[in-house]
């Protein structure tokens, strides 16, 4: 398993009104928990006490998930430091460095990750997160894309790569990839919500009225639940 995924939230512009609450709760990308160290790494203590790779790693991992990334990069660094070729380890310090802000540094770390197994989807999607989080969308449509090539059923991979070309102003493209996200899960409802905004965008109302009646239908809950109602309504009614 690798670090996870995060989700980016939206703010919209566009010709036709748009409903201000719910585009301030569009769930946004994920990304993928820190991945288990690799099997077949030293696996018991040094004679002299110290550490060893293995367990720099996954000492790295157990602060990654306490939220203490200063203390995850620099055992993900010692772990490297004994094993440049730990893919795990250069991975899971590129998702502690973008989880601390850092997301220019974090990408030679995947790449270099993604160059020791081209076929590791983890990697490869944590490297389009990371483009997210520097808002280069291109980089970040690229990365997902090859992502989805690795790992063709991962909806997340779908979802993200959808908000990514939203951003881009692509939205058919954008529409596609979320409809495969919806095909791949179609019990997330956030997916539908933002099938919906994009489908506003391309001044689609009845496309719209359906993914956003989808949403409620499976959130029925959701915070913004009366702002979407009203907006359907609003679709519905010629202006």
């Amino acid at each position: 398993m690798a670090i996870g995924v995060t989700m980016w939230l939206r703010g919209e512009s566009r010709q036709s009104p748009q409903p201000s609450a719910p585009a301030a709760t569009v769930a946004g990308p994920v990304s993928a928990p820190p991945t288990n160290p690799t099997a077949g790494q030293i696996a018991t203590p040094a004679a002299n006490g110290e550490p060893t790779f293995l367990d720099a790693a996954r000492s790295g991992t157990a602060a990654y998930a306490s939220g203490d990334f200063a203390t995850a990069i620099a055992r993900y660094e010692d772990a490297i430091a004994k094993n440049p070729n730990n893919l795990d380890a250069l991975n899971n310090l590129g998702q502690a460095l973008v989880r601390s802000g850092r997301g220019a540094e974090a990408i030679p770390y995947f790449e270099r990750a993604i160059a020791l197994n081209p076929t590791n989807w983890a990697p490869r999607f944590n490297l389009g997160h990371a483009y997210g989080t520097m808002q280069d969308w291109p980089k970040a449509v690229a990365a997902y894309k090859a992502a989805s090539q690795v790992f063709p059923d991962d909806y997340v991979t779908y979802y993200n790569l959808g908000l990514a070309l939203h951003r881009m102003g692509q939205e058919e493209s954008a529409v596609q990839a979320l409809q495969k996200a919806i095909t791949l899960a179609p019990g997330e409802a956030s997916f539908h919500f933002s099938l919906a905004i994009s489908y506003e965008r391309l001044q689609k109302p009845a496309e719209a009225v359906q993914a956003y009646q989808d949403y409620l239908t499976l959130d029925p809950a959701a915070t913004n639940a009366e702002q979407v109602k009203s907006r359907i309504q609003s679709l519905k009614t010629p202006s």
